[in-house]
């Protein structure tokens, strides 16, 4: 079983994305999308290999997300893999 880290959304918490040669690499570049969300004061994060290329800021238990995939829904469907708890505000936009 995965296990996740216990995260207060009140305090600043930026992550920064790794692997990002993954979304701008030659051929194919894989869209990037920007969600917006609402978090519980305190949630988990599960931080792994396959969503590291998601970055995020989170404070005072609102927070946005940069997201490389395919579609909007797949954006979501990654964002809810590392933080389930999230709780999309505003529209989904393509950067």
């Amino acid at each position: 079983m995965i296990s996740g880290e216990k995260i207060n959304t009140v305090e600043r918490l930026v992550i920064d994305a790794s692997r990002v040669s993954r979304y701008l690499g030659y051929p194919r570049k894989v869209p990037i999308w920007k969600l917006i969300f609402n978090l519980p004061k305190t949630c988990y994060i599960f931080r792994e290999n396959n969503n590291s290329d998601i970055a995020i800021d989170i404070e005072n238990m609102m927070g946005f997300a940069i997201v490389p995939a395919l579609s909007e829904k797949e954006a979501l469907n990654r964002l809810k893999t590392l933080i389930p708890s999230i709780i999309v505000k505003d529209n989904i936009v393509r950067l």
